[in-house]
């Protein structure tokens, strides 16, 4: 039991500032990553220099995506960054490179240089002034319009280095790329990643799922979505409601993750729908049936709250959303013996406890965890 206190201890303190367990890798499982390594010929990234008037010609004619929801936010910087990033330019400073998603329409989702590119075309629309410049103080409060006519050429005739990683790339290479760079000084997370490369109302559906009472009842209103973790939770139930986890066998969670988001961007208004009535049916008998401890890890019953398991989030909830009401009521008034079942099960099942914590992507340990909790329940409901 010692291994597993360790276990646990480590990832919860992962999960404290997002309420979101993190899950660790497997060492043992390292060499799946490098079983099927990228044909460098497929990797297809140009590198292009654009002016800052071409840029903001392009941003005004929504040719740019300049709101792909990774995890920072447009126009967060205060106006000291922003004031200094415009000197930088006046100075004829080279800024670093920015980096776009191309699509087959030539529309660029910026990936690299958010911050940097919105400060940029703002400030040519006027919508600031500088402030905190260190050595062109003489522009100090200035907006575009008000500097000189020579200064205003010289931010326009800027250029730009942009590299853009084209349409043609394949898709597991591209979510290569976008996880090797850099954003901000924070790196893409999978989910952001995905976020990226599925434009369409995928983007909004899950955004809708984890805005509903039912989801935040659930989860006690406890896991944040800045760094897109509550939307990750509920496209994890999406792929594996959709798709029978009997079927999972590619290793692959990420791309299985990332086809699931295609399948809903496919879907007709009507099928979303549907989808989204099975989503909150499933919170609604997951708070019903787990309470305040729906998805999460204990050991024991004078254990603190823990945060919120994606693995036991797809797997309850999944396993839960194929009962009817009276199933889940008569689940829900053996509370009790269900929660005692699962603190048994995670306390002596060495196998189910690692198929929750690491390497949850590998199809044994999906097996495994949906075995468990679906024999766990269908023993209840014999028994009810």
């Amino acid at each position: 039991m010692e291994e597993t206190k360790n276990v646990v201890t480590e990832l919860l303190e992962d999960g404290e500032a997002t309420g979101i367990e993190e899950e660790r890798s497997d060492p043992s499982q390292d060499i799946v990553q490098i079983e099927r390594p990228f044909d460098p010929d497929k990797i297809k990234v140009a590198r292009e220099t654009k002016t800052v008037s071409l840029l903001c010609t392009r941003i005004d004619h929504d040719e740019i995506d300049l709101a792909p929801e990774f995890q920072r936010r447009a126009r967060i910087w205060d106006q000291g960054r922003k004031g200094r990033l415009i000197e930088s330019i006046l100075l004829r400073i080279p800024l670093p490179v920015f980096y776009v998603a191309s699509d087959l329409r030539d529309v660029w989702a910026v990936v690299d240089g958010l911050q940097r590119m919105t400060t940029i075309h703002d400030f040519v629309n006027d919508e600031f002034p500088l402030r905190g410049l260190e050595y062109l103080v003489q522009f100090e409060k200035a907006k575009f319009s008000e500097l000189p006519r020579n200064m205003q050429r010289r931010i326009e005739e800027t250029e730009l280095v942009i590299n853009v990683i084209q349409p043609g790339t394949p898709e597991e290479v591209m979510f290569n790329i976008f996880s090797r760079i850099n954003t901000g000084g924070m790196t893409l997370n999978a989910q952001e990643i995905r976020h990226a490369l599925n434009k369409g109302p995928v983007r909004s559906f899950l955004l809708d799922l984890v805005s509903t009472k039912e989801f935040r009842t659930a989860t006690l209103d406890s896991v944040s979505d800045d760094r897109m973790s509550a939307r990750e939770c509920a496209l994890r139930f999406c792929a594996f409601y959709l798709s029978n986890w009997k079927e999972y066998k590619n290793n692959d969670l990420d791309g299985f993750l990332n086809a699931t988001m295609k399948r809903i961007n496919e879907m007709s208004y009507d099928a979303r729908d549907e989808l989204k009535s099975a989503f909150k049916r499933s919170m609604a008998a997951s708070h019903k049936v787990l309470g305040d401890e729906a998805f999460r890890k204990r050991y024991r019953p004078d254990a603190s709250k823990s945060p919120i398991s994606k693995a036991l989030f797809e797997t309850w909830s999944v396993a839960l959303s194929r009962l009817d009401e009276q199933q889940v009521n008569l689940l829900a008034e053996n509370g009790t013996a269900i929660h005692q079942k699962f603190m048994t099960t995670l306390s002596e099942d060495r196998d189910f406890e690692v198929s929750i914590s690491y390497a949850t992507g590998v199809p044994g340990r999906v097996h495994k965890r949906f075995s468990t909790i679906e024999e766990l329940v269908d023993g209840e409901l014999a028994n009810a």
